[in-house]
C-alpha cells in the first residue's frame, strides 16, 4: 500500500503543470541603448505610469505614480505609490554604470538595472526599460500625453526590440 501511494503521487507530481516562464518583453539578442547624456535632474518631479511591459503577478503591480528626487550622488530618490496592498515607500536607485542607468532594491524585475531609454525634449514623457527585458514603461508628467509624444515614446520601445502587442496600457 505504501508503494501504490508512493507512485501516485511521482504521477501526480509528473503531471503538475511547469512553472511558468517568465518570456522577456524584448527580442533576444536585440540592441538597448541609455540616454547616456541624461542629467538626472531632468527627472525630477511626479510621474504617472502611462502604458508599460510587465506581469502584475511578476512585479506585484505596475510603477503608477512615482516622484522622483535628484540625488548629489547621481542617484534618484524613488517614492512610489501604493503597490499591490503594499503601502507607498520610498527607495533609492543608485547609479548603474553609464549616465541614464538605475538599480533600485524592488522585487523582481523592478529590481533589475533599468535604463532611461528616451526623455522627450521637454521631458513631458519618459521611456524606461530593463536590458534583460522583463520590464519596460512610458512615463509621463501628466496622467495623458500628446498623441504625438505617445507615439514617439513607443517608436523608442520598438527600436530598443519591445515587442509592442505586449505593451499594456497603465493599471488605474
Amino acid at each position: 500500500m505504501r508503494q501504490l501511494s508512493l507512485l501516485l503521487l511521482v504521477l501526480l507530481a509528473a503531471c503538475a503543470a511547469p512553472p511558468p516562464r517568465v518570456v522577456p518583453y524584448r527580442k533576444a539578442g536585440a540592441p538597448i541603448y541609455s540616454n547616456a547624456g541624461l542629467d538626472p535632474a531632468r527627472l525630477a518631479g511626479n510621474w504617472h505610469e502611462l502604458a508599460g511591459f510587465y506581469d502584475p503577478a511578476e512585479t506585484g503591480c505596475a510603477v503608477g505614480l512615482t516622484q522622483v528626487q535628484p540625488r548629489r550622488d547621481g542617484g534618484l530618490t524613488l517614492t512610489l505609490s501604493e503597490c499591490a496592498g503594499v503601502g507607498a515607500r520610498t527607495v533609492t536607485a543608485t547609479p548603474a554604470g553609464a549616465a541614464g542607468r538605475f538599480r533600485a532594491e524592488l522585487p523582481g524585475p523592478l529590481g533589475e538595472p533599468w535604463w532611461v531609454l528616451w526623455i522627450a525634449e521637454d521631458n513631458s514623457a519618459v521611456v524606461i526599460g530593463t536590458p534583460s527585458g522583463h520590464f519596460g514603461a512610458i512615463l509621463g508628467r501628466t496622467p495623458t500625453l500628446r498623441p504625438d509624444v505617445m507615439e514617439a515614446a513607443r517608436q523608442l520601445l520598438d527600436f530598443n526590440g519591445y515587442d509592442l502587442k505586449r505593451l499594456r496600457p497603465a493599471m488605474r
